[in-house]
């Protein structure tokens, strides 16, 4: 997807905690392919948005310039019930997954969701799973190697974690401590691991914790997961949830805010979108878009010509990053603040405005 960002200023971000950066967010996109059988399509979509404000929230209390956006919502029969199998229908495109990668491309989804409540591990009821902890830079821009599935029940925090293996990071050296030789420390980086403090006893005691992609295994700890904190690792980050130390992490072996900062180019740079699937509130400027450019990347659109439309309201068109020019003569009148915003991105002689513009006439 396009990578887009808001400039944080002077903000200081998470709270001003030490060491939180101050700069600009990476935005990515994700498409969700719903099981039909959830029921409220409605109901579906809202808890959808709740997990990725959610998600959000983890990103920018961990200090991660990163921002999750929901591209589409679609709703599918979804057969298999065991996650590999779903995984491997999603990648093979079949079974309720038809063209899941031009749906990708076209709707610019760096990452493509599977959500079903009937969703097993092995047999069992499951929360979610990745395709891959994503090691090298290929797979992490890959789209074919950026799928998961996870019950929606289950919350923000699975899809947080599950997001978290496609993005390179694993469960991190407590959990390989308790699982030895299962590879829960192998990440992209030796500092790409959750962190956590206790041992494999699953009898909580003061002090234990683990972040985000500890996550369910805080259950060979704690004998739940309540303990597992809604942070990605930051040994930058103090906090009195963090242990006696309450520090969040580690600089050696888990600093995934690092980790994901380092990364976040790549986590955007999968799909762009095709112009005609960009939402506006103005109808008149979206079905322009989708008669004269369908098909067409937001990064190939440099000059909007939309005459004679009617077009009165621009919101939306900041989603047209690569515009050089637009032409909007004989529509109606536009708000004048709309369209001097949109002169100052694009520069001295670069709109054709409507009818009774701010602008002047149009040459």
């Amino acid at each position: 997807m396009r990578m887009r960002w808001i400039l944080a200023g002077v903000l200081c971000w998470a709270g001003c905690l030490p060491g939180a950066p101050v700069g600009a967010e990476t935005r990515f996109g994700i498409r969700f392919v719903v099981d039909e059988a959830e029921g409220s399509r409605a109901a579906m979509r809202a808890r959808l948005a709740d997990h990725v404000t959610t998600l959000n929230r983890y990103y920018h209390d961990s200090a991660v310039l990163l921002q999750a956006e929901i591209v589409a919502v679609t709703f599918t029969n979804i057969e298999a019930r065991e996650a590999k199998e779903i995984l491997d229908d999603m990648r093979h495109e079949r079974r309720g997954f038809a063209d899941l990668f031009r749906e990708a491309n076209r709707r610019g989804a760096d990452y493509t969701v599977a959500a079903t409540r009937a969703l097993t591990l092995q047999g069992r009821p499951g929360c979610g799973r990745a395709w891959a902890v994503n090691r090298t830079r290929a797979a992490l821009a890959s789209t074919q190697d950026s799928l998961m599935v996870y019950n929606p029940v289950c919350g923000a925090h699975t899809l947080a974690h599950e997001l978290g293996h496609l993005m390179g990071l694993n469960h991190g050296h407590l959990v390989d401590g308790c699982q030895p030789g299962q590879g829960h420390a192998s990440a992209l980086t030796p500092y790409a691991n959750g962190f956590a403090v206790g041992n494999c006893d699953g009898l909580p005691q003061p002090g234990e914790f683990g972040t985000i992609m500890v996550g369910g295994w805080m259950k060979q700890v704690m004998g739940n997961d309540k303990a597992s904190l809604p942070l990605f690792s930051n040994p930058r980050l103090h906090d009195p949830r963090c242990g006696v130390r309450q520090v969040c992490g580690d600089p050696e072996t888990g600093d995934e805010a690092r980790a994901l900062n380092e990364n976040a180019a790549l986590y955007a740079s999968h799909e762009e979108p095709d112009v005609d699937t960009l939402p506006f509130a103005d109808a008149a400027l979206q079905t322009c878009l989708q008669e004269r450019y369908r098909g067409q990347e937001i990064i190939a659109l440099r000059h909007l010509a939309c005459p004679d439309r009617g077009i009165a309201d621009l919101t939306g068109i900041e989603q047209l990053t690569s515009l050089d020019s637009v032409d909007f003569s004989g529509s109606n009148p536009v708000p004048c603040a709309m369209l001097r915003r949109l002169a100052e991105r694009l520069g001295p002689g670069k709109i054709r405005p409507p009818r009774g513009s701010c602008l002047g006439t149009p040459p």
